[in-house]
């Protein structure tokens, strides 16, 4: 293979890596919203204090999410910053 093609077979693959761990924070963020209000829900089965618990844990889990998706959107801009001045700068490969 010359080398162009595994510039762009590699370039290919970190593309979808990125895909998996974009998703996966996305997913990790939906999963916290329902493990809060699903651990708040049983706590107001247990203790008999509805929907106190329940409120309380979607909340939590609304900041979480909140937190997370925040953290992936600033970690998106910068990556995207980065790729604007490496092809700025005339760079052809980011490896």
């Amino acid at each position: 293979m010359d080398d162009d093609s595994v510039f762009r077979r590699r370039r290919h693959i970190a593309g979808i890596a990125q895909a998996f761990r974009t998703s996966h924070e996305i997913m990790s963020a939906a999963l916290s919203i329902a493990v809060f209000a699903g651990i708040g829900y049983w706590l107001d089965e247990k203790l008999n204090w509805k929907p106190v618990f329940t409120i309380c844990g979607l909340c939590l889990g609304l900041i979480t999410a909140g937190i997370s998706l925040r953290r992936l959107l600033i970690r998106l801009d910068h990556e995207s910053e980065q790729q604007k001045q490496q092809s700025g700068n005339g760079e052809t490969h980011n490896e």
